[in-house]
């Protein structure tokens, strides 16, 4: 079984069930309109190839890129570049995340735009960036995971007496939305690549897990800072409600698929950047390992305009 079919495996289990369910409820509870039916039934696929395509994108493309980052900003030895990688890493990899996007969108749609989807994506990300040069630095310094979680889930527990009951949900499905797909492996890559250079191989072992859990407390703090700082402590976004049901099947699809392409290229790019910059100045891979990465770049990109679109 090569790593195509691995993965179109295991993303079929994870979405059909899903869509058994949705067409069940349509021939028993509640009816939906053909066209709406027939065009979810199209987004499965769209969904079901389009993830499967991403995920092994993202493991022949996005991990290697965090591995070899891992490596080089472990072996400069300095702290200051640590912590600049791991701001800068981290933003650009929350950016990307295509989970965090569709988390986003839905609280722009249910707020009416009073929480902007931009707005959404671009804070979290500084929480993860802040986070994850956090956690480099407690690989680099073996500072260990509980007390650092201790302070961070202390400080969320301050933060949440004055944080609404309504930001209060968003900042933990945001924590949970921005690991996703594409950030978790990346992270645990950029881990690795630092913890392997240890030379105590069970502390490189230990030190290499925890950095997704301290990242994704950033998103949980500053969408609650969010809230206190513009004073948002009500939503108060209406639903606009719209009866008109298009009766073309690939139509939606077909005009969401423009927008959804410049946004992962323009996601995607500082990666892909970064990538042929240090390639140049510091990695140095081989023809075969250069063109390796290069191709899952490419799957990571089909794959994620056509998740996006079928979701």
């Amino acid at each position: 079984m090569n790593i195509l079919t691995s993965k179109l495996l295991e993303v079929v289990l994870a979405v059909l069930p899903i869509t058994i369910i949705v067409v069940v409820l349509n021939f028993t509870i509640t009816s939906l309109d053909i066209a709406l039916i027939l065009r979810f039934l199209i987004g499965a696929v769209f969904i079901i190839l389009g993830l499967s395509i991403f995920l092994l994108g993202v493991e022949i493309g996005i991990t290697p890129i965090g591995n070899h980052m891992g490596k080089m900003i472990a072996k400069s030895n300095k702290i200051w570049i640590v912590i600049l990688a791991g701001l800068f890493l981290g933003f650009i990899i929350s950016i990307a995340e295509p989970d965090l996007h569709i988390l986003a969108g839905q609280v722009d749609s249910i707020t009416a735009g009073a929480v902007s989807k931009y707005m959404i994506v671009v804070v979290v990300s500084i929480g993860i960036a802040a986070l994850l040069s956090l956690g480099l630095i407690r690989i680099v310094h073996n500072i260990p995971l509980f007390k650092i979680l201790t302070v961070l889930y202390g400080i969320v527990l301050v933060i949440a007496i004055f944080t609404s009951p309504q930001f209060l949900a968003i900042s933990f499905d945001a924590a949970g939305a921005t690991t996703g797909a594409l950030t978790v492996p990346f992270i645990l890559a950029l881990s690795i690549g630092i913890s392997m250079l240890k030379k105590d191989s069970k502390a490189s072992e230990k030190d290499s897990f925890g950095l997704v859990a301290i990242v994704s407390v950033g998103a949980i703090i500053t969408v609650m800072l969010m809230s206190i700082i513009t004073d948002q402590n009500e939503l108060t976004g209406t639903i606009e409600q719209s009866h008109q049901v298009s009766n073309s099947l690939f139509g939606p699809f077909i005009s969401e698929f423009g927008h959804i392409s410049k946004e992962v290229f323009i996601a995607l790019l500082p990666i892909i950047l970064i990538f042929l910059i240090f390639q140049k100045i510091s990695f140095k891979l081989s023809k075969s390992s250069f063109r390796k990465i290069i191709t899952g770049l490419v799957f990571t990109f089909i794959g994620l305009v056509l998740f996006l679109v079928g979701g």
